[in-house]
């Protein structure tokens, strides 16, 4: 009976030790798949990743590559939430190991993507801190210098980007993107400059010339904004924007038929779009097509223009009219009474705005 038992447990102990020989190997080959893995095999490396992840075999800094390796692999995935769940995978290769400053670079560009700038800014301070490879630190240079920009801090952002085309002159995203911030901050030729070496360097791209378009429309030089402009279309005919400013300029330079055509195939893309209704309807105008215009504007659009004109006529009659008793009034006395009867009149347009407001409404019901 005891030479049994002892039979029985040295069974149970072979049994144990061969799964334990089998499942080292399988746990290795999925940590070689995991991180050898490709855009083309994503299901199947994510699910190697899962593997090793939950062996048990692996700790610290190698478990914490796992996690960034899956969590990489997530954005090769068609999931809804598949930014979630590389944003957890690269929070749990942080927390195991502070520098992973792959990981910390990659959860920054999600926080820049979900707007939530500052916590960009401080995982990209600490790559930095950790450590960066020349690469990691134009990385890290466009990320930072992008939260910055969105945060309004123009001059935070150039610093950046600059640092970032130090290391790579010929980077699309620095240049672009310095270029604008130039823009931002009202340094038109600086922004010019940047665009002009983006466009040699990257010819058939379009969002340099619809960016350069803008410069120069805001120049005041409407032919080479409709030119950049024109070449943004070009390069992508459903580039809606460029449209919108190339009828804008165009409209600037008095030619009203063109502008119009250009708001004529924003709105055959998109005929919600009511910037392109709002301009056009100012370009029928301009050339005295009031049944157009008012069509585009809508009703309740309508009355509200109609009403502020009125409202202004009225309060220009109301002051002049006060000024004939001006030298019986003293002069501060003059100037409440006419502020008076603005008050009064914005109380009436007010009063306005809601029956407009109900006609829109009720015609668009």
């Amino acid at each position: 009976m005891r030479s049994w038992i002892s039979a029985h447990v040295w069974l149970v102990a072979l049994v144990f030790a061969a799964v334990a020989f089998v499942s080292r190997p399988a746990a290795a080959d999925d940590r070689q798949e995991c991180l050898n893995g490709s855009k083309e095999t994503a299901a199947a490396t994510i699910a190697a990743c899962t593997r090793a992840i939950e062996s048990g075999d692996y700790d610290d800094r190698d478990l914490s590559i796992l996690y960034h390796q899956r969590g990489d692999f997530w954005s090769w995935t068609s999931l809804a939430d598949c930014v979630d769940r590389a944003l957890k995978d690269y929070t749990d290769a942080i927390r195991l190991e502070p520098e992973a400053v792959s990981s910390l670079l990659n959860r920054s560009h999600i926080y820049n993507q979900r707007h939530d700038y500052d916590r960009a800014i401080a995982d990209v301070n600490r790559a930095f801190e950790g450590g960066l490879s020349d690469y990691g630190k134009r990385v890290g240079y466009d990320e930072r210098g992008y939260a910055y920009q969105a945060k309004g801090d123009i001059d935070r952002a150039i610093a950046d980007y600059t640092d970032s085309i130090q290391l790579n002159a010929n980077s699309y995203f620095a240049l672009a993107a310095r270029g604008s911030a130039y823009h931002a901050k009202g340094d038109l030729d600086r922004a010019i400059a940047d665009l002009d070496q983006v466009i040699a360097l990257y010819p058939k791209y379009a969002p340099p010339y619809y960016n350069r378009c803008l410069v120069y429309r805001e120049k005041g030089d409407f032919d080479r904004a409709i030119a950049d402009c024109s070449q943004a279309i070009a390069l992508y005919p459903q580039y809606r924007d460029a449209y919108y400013y190339r009828g804008d300029a165009y409209q600037a330079k008095g030619d009203v038929d063109r502008a119009i055509a250009d708001y004529d195939q924003i709105i055959s893309l998109d005929p919600n779009d009511s910037d392109a209704h709002s301009s056009r309807a100012t370009a029928y105008l301009s050339r005295g097509d009031f049944r157009r215009a008012f069509a585009d504007l809508g009703a309740g659009q309508v009355l509200l223009w109609l009403a502020t004109i009125v409202l202004l006529a009225v309060i220009g009659w109301l002051c002049s009219r006060t000024g004939v008793y001006a030298r019986r009034w003293s002069g501060r006395t003059m100037i409440e009474a006419c502020e008076q009867q603005i008050a009064d009149m914005q109380h009436r347009n007010a009063a306005l705005e809601r029956i407009a407001a109900a006609l829109e409404k009720h015609s668009s019901g």
